[in-house]
């Protein structure tokens, strides 16, 4: 005699089988959760640079010149130029001043505050070396030797970095990839330069890199004078080609 209504649980088979099912269905939304929170930090980078932007304009504005090259003060213990010489003036909200993609001082929050710092002036030797005796100072880039600031104020080097040494006009000859298109000094992409064409790229942002596997696929999010925003292949513009780097001419 069959009892009616005698319950039955899941077999050893069909667990399995809902336990695969589960887990390709993560490995597939997993992914995409975790590509779609990169864009919207990327977004949120974008943002910030362009509140830093309009900071900056109204520095120009008043002080007729566009910040000075970072540096970290050691006297003083912050840092002085760059984005950091708009706050608190300028820039109220210490926040806009760090990339959301940016863990360097992840649990440094308030000394990060105090001494000033900023994504977008540059790397530091707490990314490679937090146990380094001057882990505020800016590292240095092991193939061009220089400091690895992303300010661009005497213009970029082929990997993207401001100079430590700028070019010099009446000393250093005018580059190539001004000269072969008829450009002068004045059209030299870089802030110490006050009537910087509108393309000069104010700073990238190297803190997104770490989201993409393939070095070919890294991206670093940039802005220019004109405010315009972007996500910049970082190979593509290191590639030397004709005469000079993406960075170098910022076309």
């Amino acid at each position: 005699m069959t009892r009616v209504g005698q319950s039955r649980g899941f077999t050893l088979v069909e667990m399995l089988v809902v336990i695969s099912i589960i887990v390709v269905l993560v490995a597939i939304l997993v992914p995409t959760i975790q590509t779609a929170r990169h864009q919207a930090r990327m977004v949120q980078c974008r943002t910030q640079m362009n509140d830093l932007m309009l900071a900056m304009t109204e520095y120009k504005r008043q002080y007729r010149r566009y910040p000075p090259r970072p540096i970290y003060d050691d006297t003083r213990q912050m840092y002085i130029g760059g984005f950091s010489a708009l706050y608190p003036n300028f820039v109220d909200d210490w926040r806009k001043m760090v990339c959301p993609d940016d863990r360097t001082v992840f649990g440094k929050e308030q000394e990060a505050k105090s001494r000033r710092y900023c994504s977008y002036n540059g790397l530091i030797n707490m990314v490679d070396d937090p146990a380094s005796s001057e882990p505020w100072q800016f590292a240095t880039d092991s193939d061009t030797g220089n400091l690895t600031i992303t300010y661009n104020y005497h213009g970029y080097d082929v990997e993207g970095w401001d100079r430590n040494t700028p070019l010099v006009q009446g000393t250093d000859p005018l580059p190539t990839w001004l000269s072969s298109e008829g450009r002068s000094w004045k059209h030299y992409p870089r802030l110490a330069n006050r009537y910087a064409p509108e393309y000069t790229v104010v700073t990238h942002c190297p803190f997104h890199r770490d989201f993409y596997h393939a070095d070919q696929d890294k991206r670093d999010t940039m802005i220019r004078l004109s405010s315009d925003t972007d996500a910049i292949v970082v190979q593509q513009w290191q590639a030397v080609s004709g005469g000079g780097s993406m960075f170098e001419k910022q076309d």
